[in-house]
Protein backbone atom coordinates (compact mmCIF):
# COMPACT_ATOMS: atom_id res chain seq x y z
CA UNK A 1 0.00 0.00 0.00
CA UNK A 2 1.57 3.56 -1.04
CA UNK A 3 0.61 5.46 2.11
CA UNK A 4 2.06 2.03 4.73
CA UNK A 5 5.41 2.52 1.95
CA UNK A 6 5.57 6.35 2.05
CA UNK A 7 5.32 6.12 5.68
CA UNK A 8 8.37 3.92 6.52
CA UNK A 9 10.24 5.45 3.56
CA UNK A 10 10.29 2.17 1.38
CA UNK A 11 10.04 2.90 -2.28
CA UNK A 12 7.29 3.76 -3.86
CA UNK A 13 5.95 4.12 -7.21
CA UNK A 14 4.40 7.20 -9.07
CA UNK A 15 0.83 6.51 -9.94
CA UNK A 16 0.26 5.67 -5.79
CA UNK A 17 2.09 8.93 -5.51
CA UNK A 18 -0.02 10.55 -7.41
CA UNK A 19 -3.27 9.53 -6.12
CA UNK A 20 -2.05 9.68 -2.41
CA UNK A 21 -1.07 13.64 -3.02
CA UNK A 22 -4.49 13.80 -5.31
CA UNK A 23 -6.77 12.22 -2.65
CA UNK A 24 -5.24 13.56 0.63
CA UNK A 25 -4.54 16.85 -0.40
CA UNK A 26 -8.43 16.79 -1.72
CA UNK A 27 -9.77 15.32 1.39
CA UNK A 28 -8.03 19.10 3.28
CA UNK A 29 -8.97 21.16 0.83
CA UNK A 30 -12.75 20.17 1.21
CA UNK A 31 -12.28 20.82 5.36
CA UNK A 32 -11.11 23.70 4.33
CA UNK A 33 -14.12 24.69 2.06
CA UNK A 34 -16.74 23.58 5.48
CA UNK A 35 -16.25 26.84 6.47
CA UNK A 36 -18.18 28.07 3.78
CA UNK A 37 -20.01 25.20 2.72
CA UNK A 38 -21.54 24.85 -0.89
CA UNK A 39 -19.73 25.28 -3.89
CA UNK A 40 -16.84 26.24 -1.58
CA UNK A 41 -16.26 22.28 -0.96
CA UNK A 42 -16.09 21.57 -4.16
CA UNK A 43 -13.83 24.30 -5.24
CA UNK A 44 -11.03 24.01 -2.44
CA UNK A 45 -11.14 20.21 -2.97
CA UNK A 46 -10.31 20.63 -6.47
CA UNK A 47 -8.21 23.67 -6.00
CA UNK A 48 -5.55 21.91 -2.97
CA UNK A 49 -4.19 18.87 -5.76
CA UNK A 50 -4.00 21.45 -8.24
CA UNK A 51 -2.30 24.13 -6.25
CA UNK A 52 0.18 21.23 -4.68
CA UNK A 53 0.67 18.84 -8.33
CA UNK A 54 -0.03 22.23 -10.19
CA UNK A 55 3.44 24.12 -8.54
CA UNK A 56 5.52 20.60 -8.65
CA UNK A 57 5.24 20.47 -12.32
CA UNK A 58 5.79 24.52 -12.69
CA UNK A 59 8.36 24.16 -11.07
CA UNK A 60 10.29 20.73 -11.77
CA UNK A 61 12.61 21.88 -14.26
CA UNK A 62 14.28 24.35 -12.28
CA UNK A 63 14.69 21.76 -9.56
CA UNK A 64 16.59 19.31 -12.04
CA UNK A 65 18.85 22.09 -12.79
CA UNK A 66 20.60 22.09 -9.14
CA UNK A 67 20.17 18.29 -9.27
CA UNK A 68 20.70 17.41 -13.09
CA UNK A 69 25.10 16.39 -12.64
CA UNK A 70 24.00 14.14 -9.79
CA UNK A 71 20.58 12.78 -10.66
CA UNK A 72 19.04 11.73 -13.61
CA UNK A 73 15.54 13.59 -14.56
CA UNK A 74 13.67 10.16 -13.47
CA UNK A 75 15.80 10.31 -9.82
CA UNK A 76 14.58 14.18 -9.49
CA UNK A 77 11.37 13.65 -9.75
CA UNK A 78 10.66 10.99 -7.51
CA UNK A 79 12.31 12.50 -5.24
CA UNK A 80 10.04 15.94 -5.28
CA UNK A 81 6.62 13.51 -5.76
CA UNK A 82 7.51 11.74 -2.62
CA UNK A 83 8.19 15.41 -1.14
CA UNK A 84 4.93 16.29 -2.44
CA UNK A 85 2.28 13.06 -1.13
CA UNK A 86 3.94 13.05 2.03
CA UNK A 87 2.85 16.50 2.89
CA UNK A 88 -0.48 15.69 1.63
CA UNK A 89 -0.69 13.09 3.42
CA UNK A 90 -0.11 15.27 6.57
CA UNK A 91 -2.18 17.59 5.14
CA UNK A 92 -5.36 14.95 4.57
CA UNK A 93 -4.39 13.43 7.78
CA UNK A 94 -5.51 17.02 9.67
CA UNK A 95 -8.38 17.26 7.83
CA UNK A 96 -11.12 16.10 10.23
CA UNK A 97 -9.42 18.98 12.94
CA UNK A 98 -9.74 21.33 10.37
CA UNK A 99 -13.12 20.26 9.31
CA UNK A 100 -14.52 19.87 12.48
CA UNK A 101 -13.47 23.44 13.35
CA UNK A 102 -14.91 24.70 10.29
CA UNK A 103 -18.26 23.84 11.00
CA UNK A 104 -18.09 24.71 14.34
CA UNK A 105 -16.40 28.48 13.88
CA UNK A 106 -19.16 31.33 13.87
CA UNK A 107 -19.76 32.51 10.17
CA UNK A 108 -21.78 35.25 8.95
CA UNK A 109 -21.57 36.64 4.96
CA UNK A 110 -19.04 39.20 4.67
CA UNK A 111 -17.87 38.98 8.09
CA UNK A 112 -20.45 41.14 9.63
CA UNK A 113 -19.50 40.22 13.38
CA UNK A 114 -17.47 40.59 15.37
CA UNK A 115 -17.71 36.81 16.16
CA UNK A 116 -17.63 35.69 11.97
CA UNK A 117 -14.37 37.91 12.10
CA UNK A 118 -12.85 36.31 14.86
CA UNK A 119 -13.85 33.32 13.72
CA UNK A 120 -12.07 33.70 10.47
CA UNK A 121 -8.76 34.93 11.76
CA UNK A 122 -8.82 31.29 13.82
CA UNK A 123 -9.38 29.32 10.52
CA UNK A 124 -6.84 31.48 8.59
CA UNK A 125 -3.90 30.61 11.56
CA UNK A 126 -5.33 26.55 11.56
CA UNK A 127 -4.87 26.61 7.51
CA UNK A 128 -1.46 28.18 8.01
CA UNK A 129 -0.22 26.31 10.70
CA UNK A 130 -1.04 23.25 9.14
CA UNK A 131 0.11 23.74 6.02
CA UNK A 132 3.45 24.92 7.97
CA UNK A 133 3.69 21.49 9.80
CA UNK A 134 3.17 19.67 6.49
CA UNK A 135 5.58 21.48 4.84
CA UNK A 136 8.44 21.11 7.60
CA UNK A 137 7.72 17.17 7.29
CA UNK A 138 7.82 16.91 3.28
CA UNK A 139 10.80 19.26 3.74
CA UNK A 140 12.47 16.63 6.72
CA UNK A 141 11.75 13.40 3.85
CA UNK A 142 13.55 15.88 0.55
CA UNK A 143 16.54 16.30 2.48
CA UNK A 144 16.80 12.51 3.45
CA UNK A 145 16.10 11.76 0.09
CA UNK A 146 18.56 14.29 -1.44
CA UNK A 147 21.29 14.18 1.44
CA UNK A 148 22.23 17.36 0.45
CA UNK A 149 21.65 20.84 2.52
CA UNK A 150 22.40 22.73 -0.92
CA UNK A 151 20.02 20.97 -3.03
CA UNK A 152 17.56 20.99 -0.46
CA UNK A 153 17.84 24.78 -0.32
CA UNK A 154 17.53 25.51 -3.58
CA UNK A 155 14.56 22.77 -4.03
CA UNK A 156 12.45 24.28 -1.28
CA UNK A 157 13.12 28.02 -2.28
CA UNK A 158 11.89 27.09 -5.86
CA UNK A 159 8.68 25.12 -4.99
CA UNK A 160 8.06 28.14 -2.68
CA UNK A 161 8.54 31.13 -4.69
CA UNK A 162 6.32 28.87 -7.50
CA UNK A 163 4.09 28.15 -5.11
CA UNK A 164 2.80 31.61 -3.76
CA UNK A 165 2.17 32.92 -7.13
CA UNK A 166 -0.34 29.67 -7.80
CA UNK A 167 -1.45 30.00 -4.52
CA UNK A 168 -2.60 33.53 -5.75
CA UNK A 169 -4.11 32.73 -8.96
CA UNK A 170 -6.26 29.95 -6.96
CA UNK A 171 -7.64 32.46 -4.40
CA UNK A 172 -9.90 32.42 -2.53
CA UNK A 173 -9.35 29.74 -0.06
CA UNK A 174 -11.45 30.55 2.45
CA UNK A 175 -14.73 32.54 1.09
CA UNK A 176 -16.24 35.41 2.83
CA UNK A 177 -19.50 34.97 1.04
CA UNK A 178 -19.85 31.61 -1.06
CA UNK A 179 -21.56 33.49 -3.77
CA UNK A 180 -19.15 36.43 -5.37
CA UNK A 181 -15.58 34.77 -4.43
CA UNK A 182 -14.12 32.38 -7.03
CA UNK A 183 -11.15 31.59 -8.94
CA UNK A 184 -12.79 31.05 -12.35
CA UNK A 185 -12.82 32.81 -14.24
CA UNK A 186 -8.68 33.87 -13.47
CA UNK A 187 -9.05 36.92 -15.21
CA UNK A 188 -9.22 38.79 -12.20
CA UNK A 189 -6.15 37.23 -10.26
CA UNK A 190 -4.13 37.65 -13.38
CA UNK A 191 -3.79 40.85 -12.55
CA UNK A 192 -0.70 41.54 -10.12
CA UNK A 193 0.87 38.81 -8.08
CA UNK A 194 1.62 37.55 -4.71
CA UNK A 195 5.27 39.46 -4.45
CA UNK A 196 3.59 42.76 -5.82
CA UNK A 197 0.79 42.33 -3.32
CA UNK A 198 3.23 41.76 0.08
CA UNK A 199 5.10 44.78 -1.68
CA UNK A 200 1.76 47.08 -1.35
CA UNK A 201 1.21 45.77 2.16
CA UNK A 202 4.50 46.51 3.03
CA UNK A 203 4.14 49.71 1.66
CA UNK A 204 1.09 50.73 3.12
CA UNK A 205 2.31 50.55 6.67
CA UNK A 206 4.34 52.82 6.62
CA UNK A 207 2.12 55.41 4.19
Amino acid sequence: MTVHALLLRRETRVPGLLATASLSSACFGAAIGSYTGRWQIVSDAVKMPLYLLGTLALSFAAMHVFAARDRVARETFGAALETVALTALVLGALAPIVWLLSVSLPHAPGLRTAEAQRGYKILILLLTGSVAAAGVTGVVRLHQRLRSARLTVAWVLIYQFVGAQMAWLLKPWVSHTGLDDRFLPLRDNLKGNFYESVYRTFIGLFS
